[in-house]
């Protein structure tokens, strides 16, 4: 009786292992092919000191037309397999590297600056065109008064 349940057991493992291989693997990351409406841009990352990171500084990267600063952080973190973390309601960056918002200074929250211009609208909705710089830094959040 041990046996058949033994049996039993390592089948459905087996068969719940080949299920995982077969989907839970597929489209993680998607095809790369070439970019059909291309935009050069420049990305920085300017992490606290404290962190003890190393800044990216003005890597020349290509995006499609059309595409925003979200969509821009999003695909230069998958490229570079670093995790970004997006707030899903408004688009909002709260983590880049593993350093989110309020990790390091209470108030520091990741931000946007586009060609030397620090940004306040969501990410998803500023559109990059061709020479800009995107620059993430981490700076004390505005709060109203």
């Amino acid at each position: 009786m041990k046996r058949k349940k033994l049996i039993c057991f390592i089948l459905c493992l087996s068969a719940a292992a080949s299920s995982f291989l077969l989907t839970g693997c597929a489209g993680d990351k998607p095809e790369e092919g070439p970019v059909i409406n291309p935009v050069d841009i420049t990305i920085s990352i300017d992490y606290p000191a404290r962190s003890e990171m190393e800044d990216v500084e003005a890597v020349p990267f290509t995006i499609e037309e059309n595409s925003s600063v979200l969509e821009a952080i999003q695909l230069y973190c998958n490229v570079n397999e670093m995790p970004v973390t997006v707030e899903t309601t408004y688009g909002t960056v709260v983590g880049i590297n593993d350093l989110l918002n309020g990790d390091i200074f209470a108030r520091r929250t990741w931000q946007f600056k586009i060609n030397g211009q620090l940004r306040d609208e969501p990410a998803g909705e500023v559109i990059l065109k061709d020479g800009d710089s995107l620059e993430w830094v981490y700076e004390k959040a505005e709060t109203a008064d």
